[in-house]
């Protein structure tokens, strides 16, 4: 039987350790940056609370053969407080394997937080929370795919392997001419987009958000925060986050989503005003097609079904899985009925090692 305490600053460089034998693959070049990582993310967050602390696992020789990342977010279910734990970067030493991610898993879903909640769960850990009482949110576990250039889209993902990648190559002035006669995306009559700030999230998310009834609260400061470290995901491309008003000047909501010209764009949110999901996407279509964008993928949130479905896009499971545990009724049944909005920006994804 091995040790779950909390993570203290002096354990991030086992951690960092861990984390190469644990995994093959770093979007970070040295541990050093990795190291400053972790500390950043897990200490100096602006929601860091003692009594919800990110955990370590310590084997029988005491080392650090296991670690699960702690982020608390404060939330209300219909504008009562929440609270909400985002775990992340489950790993267990392959030596340690079995014990010391259940002892993880349950140490985090028995603290005092009212909804725990990861959206980049494999099959692994989906098992684990399913075993300690845990369940999947299937909506938040789909994904969707808006073609922006449907040819070239298309051929871009039918190129795999050599011949294939060559083919796609031959065919690419094609795709170019076919996609400059298809029809074209256009901005939404009454709708101006000016730019997403920290400040407008925290003014306007009262209203914004007013039809959903379990969703993450924002503040000015940590807000901040939160869009810096997200767009310091230069991997995914150049983060744009657009907030739309209409001829009165009312924000009636906006997109967050990463520029990545002539590849696919990854959305990290999209808010709306009840009744105005529709056109909020489609501004969001029209201002990813303006930047040479071949594509639009986002994961679903239960807001987006109905405006997604009247424009024919469908949804699969091939992402990760969203999982969700609660010791109240009353958070369940929100998240089962799809009362709440819990986005890419309020989850782990974001905070991939």
């Amino acid at each position: 039987m091995g040790l779950i305490r909390p993570l203290r600053l002096e354990d991030i460089p086992e951690v960092v350790a861990l984390r190469s034998r644990a995994f093959h693959h770093s979007r970070w070049q040295t541990g050093s940056e990795l190291q400053a990582y972790v500390e950043r993310i897990f200490f100096h967050n602006p929601w860091r609370q003692d009594d919800l602390p990110s955990l370590i696992y310590l084997d029988a020789a005491g080392r650090v053969a296991g670690f699960l990342g702690v982020v608390p977010r404060p939330a209300t279910l219909c504008g009562e407080p929440v609270r909400l734990a985002v775990s992340t970067q489950l790993m267990v030493d392959p030596a340690s394997r079995g014990l010391g991610g259940v002892q993880l898993v349950k140490a985090f879903l028995s603290g005092p937080q009212d909804l725990s909640f990861a959206d980049l769960a494999n099959d692994v850990s989906r098992r684990l929370w399913e075993g300690l009482g845990g369940f999947v949110s299937l909506v938040h576990s789909l994904y969707w795919t808006q073609p922006l250039r449907p040819a070239r889209f298309n051929a871009a993902k039918s190129a795999h392997g050599l011949v294939a990648r060559s083919l796609a190559t031959g065919w690419r002035p094609v795709s170019w001419a076919i996609d400059r006669l298809s029809a074209s995306w256009h901005p939404v009559d009454g709708l101006q987009g000016t730019p997403l700030t920290a400040t407008v999230m925290a003014t306007h998310a009262d209203e914004v958000f007013d039809c959903i009834g379990l969703r993450a609260e924002y503040d000015e400061r940590s807000t901040e925060w939160l869009l810096r470290q997200v767009a310091a995901r230069r991997d995914l491309g150049e983060l744009r986050g657009v907030a739309l008003r209409d001829q009165q000047g009312t924000v009636v909501g906006w997109h967050l989503y990463y520029v990545n010209a002539g590849g696919v764009g990854q959305v990290v949110q999209v808010a709306a005003r009840k009744e105005r999901y529709g056109d909020v996407l489609d501004s969001l279509f029209y201002d990813a097609w303006q930047r040479g964008l071949t594509a639009l993928s986002g994961r679903l949130e239960s807001p987006l079904l109905a405006a997604l479905g009247e424009r024919g896009r469908g949804y699969d499971r091939q992402g990760p899985w969203a999982l969700v545990h609660s010791p109240r009724a009353d958070v369940l049944a929100a998240m089962q009925r799809g009362d709440a909005h819990l986005s890419r920006l309020d989850g782990e994804w974001w905070m991939s090692f």
